[in-house]
């Protein structure tokens, strides 16, 4: 009983670190909102269904100034332009150096029935985002 308690504890401790870690920002992105002077070049965006639901986003970002922290938010709509889910968290990654390449590669499970035909790529540069669109450092629609 005592081992099962302190070996729980001590997950909880190493979640709550790896939570905190990736919240922390003191990057010089600042709260710029908008995409159109997003730091970051993004390139080769491709969207890949894998079946029963599952799918993949993959791309090449090279970020023109240090970031603590980035991660990807996909938004996936119908074909009438309806939302169909939100998956937060697709990617994510600590420390990134101004100039280095990172190959992204996200992976997202829609739980709908629905068939998406186009879904939006957020990044943005803080932790927990949300899907705030308004937050995000930049943003693209992809077709499916």
């Amino acid at each position: 009983m005592k081992k099962k308690l302190v070996l729980g504890l001590a997950t909880l401790l190493i979640m709550g670190i790896v939570a905190i870690s990736g919240c922390t920002d003191s990057s010089s992105s600042g709260s710029d909102n908008s995409t159109a002077e997003s730091s970051l070049n993004v390139s080769g965006l491709d969207v890949v269904s894998e079946g029963y639901g599952m799918y993949k986003v993959k791309g090449t970002i090279v970020p023109d100034q240090d970031y603590d922290y980035l991660e990807m938010v996909l938004i996936w709509y119908d074909s009438s332009g309806a939302v169909i889910e939100k998956s937060p968290l697709v990617w994510n990654i600590n420390d990134i150096t101004s100039g280095q390449t990172l190959k992204v590669t996200g992976s997202a499970m829609l739980t709908s029935d629905e068939k998406p035909a186009k879904v939006d790529v957020l990044i943005f540069d803080s932790a927990f985002s949300g899907g705030d669109e308004s937050s995000a450092i930049y943003k693209e629609t992809l077709e499916v």
